[in-house]
């Protein structure tokens, strides 16, 4: 009895000491368990085996890689085999200018890589040079982008058959090096904002082009302040009419204006250029600005596919409004955004690559009398890069995906798919590169000091990447289109019409949620269900529909009051957080997919282990809205949090393997990045001891 009642203060201070020791031991090498002592389901799962996992890394390369692996391959040993087109660690902006035209022209004319008919005739091998190429130097990447996907993009998918002939070869050759400008001083998102014109003269059979005040300025574009000659400018088509106006706005087109003479490379009369300067980062590409000041150039210049002006001044289209012109347009250009979102996915890799052969080189701390341990057996270095990992597979089969009905649509031109690639690269691209963005800055850290060396690539990789979240579309205004999709498909059902492809699950899973709020399912907690694909793509689809009634319903409310514009910026958190569900949900699916199709059983498991982890890393990221509505019970809660602490283990035990798959070549990577054995070589090499 007086043990009992003995204060546990007094207790002696030998033992306190042993129990600090223990705990502090079981963090530093966590030891996974099954969820329950009574659950003997977990043992015999064959992603959840205590064991290693054997991973054969060169066939899980080639299924992730795909049929352009040859082509990436050729890239980067063209590069490799190049020591001068490596972007040095420090660099001048007008050098680094230079030497990204220079890495540009030797791809083209060394080592014959010609994208442009990639960009018409097979996409997805153009995005996987896209994705090499950034890789290398990002500023390399998007200035091949600006010059095929955009310059060459535009003539080749807003022009017709003049434009092909009389510019496709030199565009391809680099001869016609080009601009997209598009974006204004004052109007970036708004494109049907912009305030550039081109009034038609029927005198001289030509269109003048002007900038009527500075916030018209062209600004931002690409390949404008030192190499371009050409541009595709964006501009009101102004026609001539003889009531009181003078003039009638037709709406955005595009039209190819020559900027630089061919030969002196001079600005021509009317156009002025100014260089943007230095930037954050992306210093490689030559970002410039244009004011026109009564350019001419031939009606032949319109690229005239969607609406075009006979000599008489008579406009005809095969669209009858300005709308459905404008949006014919801008469908034509969402392959830079597709672009984006595999090349964020690329970034990605790089990062994941150097931080996770770090951590496992890297070795500090551990168990007293004992050698240090690698710093990847620290549970919280597992669940800053493992969940971060399972992402990046998760993603990369998802923008995979993408770019297939990016190309089918670009093939069958199947209005239905335009719709379906429209919203799900906006919400793709803004999902990708936001969490791209975040995970570069938590690579840093996880690699400590060493990680703030430039030579480690990270301040370079987040500089350079942190505009994908602005260009080609700002993220926040890409998922409010797909929070509008959202809403008008969720009409569609309660209207009795038919579901675009991407949101055909809706109709089952609003069923489900309307009809059932508390499933049966949610005191389910043994691991083979928490593992089951189902539980995890209905749990994700479900919290999707949730959303979007919930959405509906309140917007409904505040219209009332408010207005239509004010309610959606009254519910704008909301409808963000419904667009970033909905596109969760699509790349779940996109990765269970990819498990079984896999061929190879052992590449297989681990994917299939990482797809666990990705599922419910995530559902447990969002516990509180599961928990709120008692779709999840506590004591499941608890069963997620456990297992998914065991899966980032077993991740973790494979995280070599993974990484390699993705097969990037030391000079991208420059990996490991410890200071020791053969890594501390090339670290010394690098910084000159």
């Amino acid at each position: 009895m007086e043990q009992k009642k003995q204060n546990p203060k007094a207790e002696d201070e030998t033992q306190v000491v042993s129990r600090r020791i223990q705990r502090i031991s079981l963090h530093i090498t966590p030891i996974p368990r099954p969820l329950h002592d009574h659950d003997s389901n977990l043992g015999l799962l064959p992603c959840a085996r205590r064991e290693k996992l054997e991973v054969e890394t060169e066939k899980l390369s080639v299924y992730m890689r795909g049929k352009y692996r040859d082509i990436q391959e050729k890239i980067y040993e063209y590069f490799n085999a190049r020591p001068e087109l490596q972007t040095p660690v420090e660099i001048l902006k007008d050098e680094h200018r230079e030497l990204c035209w220079r890495q540009m022209y030797g791809l083209i004319r060394e080592a014959g890589i010609r994208p442009l008919k990639y960009v018409v005739e097979e996409p997805a091998k153009y995005f996987a040079i896209v994705e090499a190429v950034g890789a290398v130097d990002i500023s390399l990447g998007i200035k091949l982008g600006v010059q095929y996907s955009l310059w060459g993009g535009s003539v080749i998918n807003l022009g017709t058959k003049k434009h092909k002939d009389k510019y496709f070869e030199k565009i391809d050759s680099l001869e016609y090096p080009g601009c997209f400008a598009m974006t204004e001083l004052h109007h970036g998102s708004n494109v049907q904002g912009i305030q550039t014109v081109a009034t038609f003269d029927p005198i001289t059979d030509e269109f003048t082009i002007n900038t009527p005040n500075d916030g018209a300025i062209k600004w931002w574009i690409g390949n404008a302040a030192v190499h371009g000659k050409f541009a595709s400018v964006f501009a009101k088509l102004m026609l001539p009419t003889h009531d009181a106006k003078g003039v009638s706005d037709m709406g955005v087109h595009a039209f190819i204006v020559p900027l630089r003479d061919l030969k002196s490379h001079q600005a021509l009369p009317g156009i002025e250029i100014h260089d943007c300067g230095h930037k954050v980062g992306l210093n490689g590409v030559d970002n410039g600005a244009l004011r026109f000041t009564s350019v001419r150039i031939p009606r032949d210049n319109l690229l005239n596919r969607f609406g075009d002006v006979s000599r008489d001044g008579k406009y005809t289209s095969s669209l009858p409004t300005i709308n459905k012109r404008f949006a014919a347009t801008l469908g034509e250009l969402v392959g830079g955004r597709v672009g984006l979102a595999y090349s964020s996915v690329g970034v990605l890799k790089i990062a994941n690559t150097i931080a996770i052969r770090y951590s496992l080189l890297r070795q500090q701390f551990g168990p007293p009398k004992q050698p240090e341990i690698s710093i990847l057996d620290y549970q919280s270095q597992q669940h800053k890069l493992m969940p971060m990992l399972a992402s990046t597979y998760a993603f990369h089969f998802a923008t995979v995906y993408l770019v297939e009905i990016y190309s089918q649509m670009k093939m069958t031109h199947n209005e239905q798919l335009v719709g379906d690639v429209h919203a799900l690269s906006a919400g793709i691209k803004a999902y990708v590169t936001s969490y791209t963005a975040k995970s570069l800055s938590v690579c840093r850290e996880a690699c400590g000091g060493h990680g703030y060396a430039a030579v480690n690539r990270f301040g370079t990789l987040r500089n350079d990447h942190d505009i994908f979240q602005t260009f080609e579309g700002d993220n926040t205004v890409l998922l409010q289109q797909v929070a509008a999709d959202l809403l008008k498909q969720y009409k569609e059902k309660f209207q009795g019409g038919t579901l675009a492809v991407t949101w055909n699950y809706l109709r089952e899973s609003m069923n489900t949620y309307l009809s059932q709020p508390n499933p049966v399912t949610s005191r389910w907690e043994g691991a083979e269900h928490l593992q089951d694909p189902k539980f995890q793509l209905d749990a994700f689809r479900y919290r999707t529909s949730r959303l979007l009634q919930s959405a509906a319903v309140r917007l409904r409310k505040h219209s009332k009051t408010l207005g239509g514009f004010g309610a959606w910026n009254r519910c704008l958190n909301h409808l963000l957080t419904l667009a970033e569900s909905h596109i969760e949900s699509v790349i779940l699916a996109k990765f269970i997919e990819a498990v079984e199709k896999c061929p190879d059983a052992s590449s297989q498991a681990a994917l299939k282990l990482v797809c666990d982890l990705y599922a419910l890393n995530r559902i447990w990221n969002d516990i509180g809205t599961y928990r709120n509505v008692d779709y999840v019970a506590p004591n499941k809660a608890k069963a997620i949090h456990k297992l998914t602490d065991y899966l980032s283990f077993q991740v973790r035990n494979i995280a070599k393997e993974l990484v390699d798959a993705f097969d990037l070549p030391d000079h991208v990577t420059r990996a490991p990045i410890a200071m020791q054995s053969e890594a501390y070589a090339q670290y010394k090499h690098h910084v000159g001891f």
